[in-house]
């Protein structure tokens, strides 16, 4: 057997367990489906293009390389606990974190955490299908062209690219004690990719190339059995951080998520 038989196999059943629950989802009340077209029309269209990608500067494992992408769009918060909470309900899965929902950062408007890769992934594909449009988590090069407003050469992802909001000068970590969308956005208007909660993305750790890639993927190539997390709270360069990968079945680092739509048109 190889390496990754046994990551398959999980994936394989997580994936049946998550048709079963489609095929039973409940139907959405008219409130539960203005919560859907909201988290649409929060999606922000990015033109793709080319940039290079990394920064030699911050660390060896940020080796710079040219990356050209299609255009796609990007939720401009990240998936908030109200929203997650529709998807477990509607589905009947059961409510991730029940007994730190009385924890000030918990509340329905707050970045969702306490769900692993999968979960993240098929909450993403769900909402796609809800949408009839093709959603999943983002990819590395998605992310850090969106956090970094279609490549600028910034160290966060702000509107100014220098540390706002969350950060402190005395603390290299969030604070989590506010909604999502709280402090100002990237000149795109995406919020919280530096500040908020570090990110699932769809790659698993691979090292960069040196080559010129487009519309790089590493979903099923993968050098490592850990899943690739963007957005971690440095103080330096928190738009090329990759230090914090996790394996995909971790459900407890506080990590949340984003989704993407990758649809090269604008959502309609």
């Amino acid at each position: 057997m190889s390496p990754i038989d046994p990551i398959r196999k999980i994936s394989s059943v997580l994936f049946i367990g998550f048709a079963l629950s489609c095929n039973s989802q409940k139907s959405a009340t008219p409130e539960q489906e203005q919560i859907l077209e909201d988290v649409k029309a929060n999606f922000v269209f990015v033109e793709g293009g080319t940039f290079i990608m990394g920064n030699n500067d911050y660390h060896y494992t940020t080796l710079e390389h040219q990356v050209t992408l299609d255009s796609y769009s990007i939720s401009k918060y990240e998936t908030t606990l109200k929203e997650f909470d529709l998807y477990t309900e509607l589905n009947n899965l059961e409510l991730i974190y029940p007994d730190y929902r009385n924890q000030e950062d918990m509340g329905p408007d707050y970045g969702a955490i306490g769900m692993n890769w999968y979960q993240a992934q098929s909450y993403c594909q769900w909402l796609g299908e809800q949408l009839n449009l093709p959603i999943d988590l983002p990819t590395e090069a998605q992310w850090e062209y969106a956090a970094r407003s279609r490549g600028l050469d910034v160290e966060h992802a702000t509107n100014s690219g220098k540390i706002e909001g969350s950060f402190t000068e005395k603390r290299n970590y969030p604070v989590y004690d506010t909604i999502v969308g709280a402090y100002p956005p990237n000149p795109l208007g995406i919020y919280d990719m530096s500040g908020g909660r570090p990110e699932w993305t769809n790659d698993w750790l691979v090292g960069y190339s040196k080559d010129t890639l487009v519309n790089p993927r590493y979903d099923t190539i993968h050098n490592y059995e850990e899943k690739m997390v963007r957005g971690w709270h440095k103080l330096r360069y928190s738009v090329y951080s990759r230090g914090g990968s996790r394996e995909p079945n971790n459900d407890g680092s506080g990590v949340g998520f984003r989704c993407v739509c990758n649809q090269k048109t604008e959502i309609e």
